[in-house]
């Protein structure tokens, strides 16, 4: 063997004349490999004054005097006053200074080191990669930015593409390695957000629906826009909570241009959710109440509530319900919400301090009418009226409206 395998450096013979040649043309051949360095890699035309020890890696079709003679990717570098060509072999390295760029030699030309190392089987950053995370990377930050360089488009997009609608396909947060949340297409195509105290039971804390884009909340698979279950809630808990800082918030729905305007809606019935069983009677269908804080603590029932109850046994056909209003007298807390002051049957008797109205209005205790001076009655245009004058002739009466006059119910007379 004349030269060494991998950088062909020529060897002294025995007994060689004049050693000091080959010895100085193996220190050139050293001083233009050994940290190649080449001042581009694109240049097709041979350089008219180019300085000693310049060096490039030629591209296809290079011109001139000496590199059209040369082959593609070959280093073409400059040493005592000429060319000369040195052909690469695989894994050599190169420094290219106008792209500041790192290149690698295999069959397949001169390449990026990026671009080489996308086929590496695993890439640790920090850290030793595994065949589980063929990329691993141990940093404070991890930054993935717009291509300015290039330049791109100014977009940037992480793209994590599972193979089917059952794979997975999410980002896993945990805490020593133990699993705390996940977010992802986790086993659908609908996008959830699940947590976990141990990183054994998950939670299913939110799923939007990748049909309608319909939310389900605890664990609710959404029909609507949106799904909140209570399950897990204990009793007396809150399903939904809207806290307000200030002192005038609320709680609005706009309907614009609706026939029907936005309803809230209690659904009751006995058994699951799976499977409904019928609704029983005094079951609560719906319930709209208030309570305040005592100074210590937020009482434990309403102390107002409006609520509508199934009145019978639901079945077929029949559906009566009632509606009660409650109240707490002196911030009492009895079980149900206090005590019911108002009631209205499902034929629209109304009873007030009765559970029971034989009338559409049934009061249990006396009824008190507005007073009026003769000097500003209101209107008796509607018949049937009643109010109190206070300064009728011979005392104070109740009148009635006959759809002319005020007239007095002692006697009939019209006031005056």
């Amino acid at each position: 063997m004349d030269t060494s395998p991998a950088l062909g450096l020529a060897y002294l013979a025995p007994q060689q004349a004049q050693k000091h040649v080959t010895v100085n043309e193996a220190l050139r051949r050293l001083d233009a490999l050994v940290q190649l360095t080449v001042l581009s890699a694109d240049l097709a035309i041979e350089p008219a004054t180019p300085a000693e020890g310049d060096a490039y890696i030629l591209p296809a079709g290079a011109s001139g005097a000496a590199w059209s003679a040369f082959a593609e990717n070959a280093v073409s570098v400059f040493q005592d006053g000429a060319w000369t060509a040195i052909a690469p072999a695989a894994g050599w390295r190169a420094y290219v200074r106008d792209q500041q760029s790192l290149v690698v030699f295999d069959e397949a030309g001169w390449t990026p080191v990026s671009g080489a190392l996308a086929g590496a089987a695993t890439f640790g950053v920090n850290t030793t990669a595994d065949t589980t995370n063929r990329l691993a990377v141990k940093s404070d930050a991890a930054l993935f930015a717009h291509d300015d360089v290039t330049p791109g488009t100014g977009d940037i997009r992480v793209v994590i593409d599972k193979d089917a609608e059952g794979d997975t396909g999410s980002v896993l947060f945990q805490t020593g390695a133990s699993g705390r949340a996940e977010i992802g297409l986790t086993g659908s195509d609908d996008l959830e957000f699940k947590v976990s105290a141990d990183g054994s039971a998950w939670t299913n804390a939110m799923t939007i629906d990748k049909d309608a884009g319909y939310v389900g909340l605890n664990g609710a698979l959404p029909t609507g826009p949106l799904n909140v279950r209570s399950s897990g809630v204990s009793a007396g808990g809150d399903v939904i909570l809207i806290e307000g800082q200030g002192n005038a918030e609320r709680v609005t729905i706009h309907s614009v241009g609706a026939v029907v305007a936005p309803q809230f809606q209690g659904r009751g019935a006995s058994g699951s959710l799976a499977a409904p069983g019928a609704t029983a009677a005094n079951s609560r269908l719906f319930g709209l109440g208030g309570s305040g804080h005592d100074g210590s603590s937020f009482v434990t029932q309403m102390a107002a509530l409006i609520e509508i109850n199934a009145d019978d046994v639901w079945a077929g056909s029949s559906h009566p319900t009632r509606i009660a209003f409650r109240t707490t007298p002196s911030g009492a807390t009895a079980a149900g919400g206090g005590t019911e002051r108002m009631r209205i049957t499902p034929t629209g008797d109304v009873g007030i301090g009765l559970t029971s109205p034989a009338a559409k209005l049934d009061v249990d205790g006396p009824v008190r009418v507005k007073s009026y001076a003769k000097s500003s009655l209101p209107s008796a245009t509607a018949a049937g009226q009643m109010i109190y004058v206070s300064d009728e002739a011979g005392g104070p009466v109740i009148a009635f409206s006959d759809g002319t006059s005020w007239r007095r119910a002692t006697d009939r007379a019209i006031v005056s």
